[in-house]
């Protein structure tokens, strides 16, 4: 067979095993919806021996306002300045960012609060930050059901 010939059969063999080799790559780089851990409109509740769990961070005024700036550095761009769930991306977010001063929030413990940032759930990612980082976000949390 001639060099064209053997080309020719190459490019053929190709093109035939093309269609494949592009849906195998489209499978592969396709978004992936994020999803949440619970179905949605399900109650996110922590495990109870997460909520169990004591905040060791005295909530001084200094650890109340590192967790301002970590909030700010993290959680704003969702939760909104005053943590309200109206944050720039809050309105693309399914579920929507929690309204952090509500009661409904308010009403669970640090540990339950600390077990959500520490998992995470949908696009909330999960908290990049220290154990004590989180203990003063919460600790800032706290305080934004006293400026109601």
């Amino acid at each position: 067979m001639s060099i064209l010939g053997r080309i020719t059969l190459a490019i053929v063999a190709h093109a035939r095993g093309l269609p494949v080799t592009l849906a195998i790559a489209a499978v592969a780089i396709a978004p992936v919806p994020a999803r949440a851990q619970a179905p949605q409109g399900a109650a996110w509740v922590a495990p109870a021996r997460a909520a169990r769990r004591a905040n060791p961070l005295p909530a001084t005024p200094d650890a109340i306002k590192r967790g301002r700036d970590l909030f700010i550095r993290e959680c704003q761009q969702c939760h909104g300045k005053a943590g309200r769930g109206d944050g720039p991306q809050a309105s693309s977010l399914l579920p929507h960012p929690a309204d952090l001063a509500s009661e409904r929030v308010q009403s669970q413990s640090d540990g339950a609060l600390y077990w959500k940032m520490t998992e995470g759930r949908g696009l909330m990612p999960r908290a990049a930050l220290s154990e004590n980082d989180k203990w003063a976000v919460i600790n800032f949390l706290r305080s934004l059901a006293a400026r109601l």
